[in-house]
């Protein structure tokens, strides 16, 4: 979550859901047949691990992994600004002369090499 936080340069607040074997319907028994998990009605099934994440990449609430649970965090707006300047993934750290992204409405070939003689050669005709 921190690196899409950092590349994003934005707040990642990530869900993620806690429960517990009795929060499902029993299961057959043969699909946990020779098995050596718990499957006690308390054995935890999902861990959770929601968690809020500051465009820097900095935890501000969570993980959690204790058991049911609401996290909450104040979000300085401002932090998205800043989170810009460290990380600027379409700005002056772009490299236009190497990378571009070309979208086309129709099929085509989906890898094309060139080099750079042929590129003069194509802008000389």
């Amino acid at each position: 979550m921190a690196h899409i936080a950092h590349e994003g340069g934005c707040f990642v607040l990530s869900s993620n859901q806690f429960c517990r074997r009795k929060d499902y319907p029993p299961a057959p028994e043969y699909v946990f047949e020779g098995s050596e998990e718990d499957l006690t009605p308390d054995s935890v099934v999902c861990a959770g691990g929601s968690v809020i994440m500051s465009p820097s990449g900095t935890v501000l609430a969570g993980p959690n992994y204790e058991g049911e649970a609401l996290i909450t965090a104040d979000l300085d707006l401002g932090e998205i600004a800043r989170a810009k300047f460290d990380f600027d993934v379409v700005g002056h750290y772009a490299r236009p002369e190497v990378l571009s992204l070309i979208v086309k409405d129709h099929p085509t070939i989906p890898v094309t090499f060139t080099s750079a003689s042929t590129e003069t050669e194509e802008k000389t005709k």
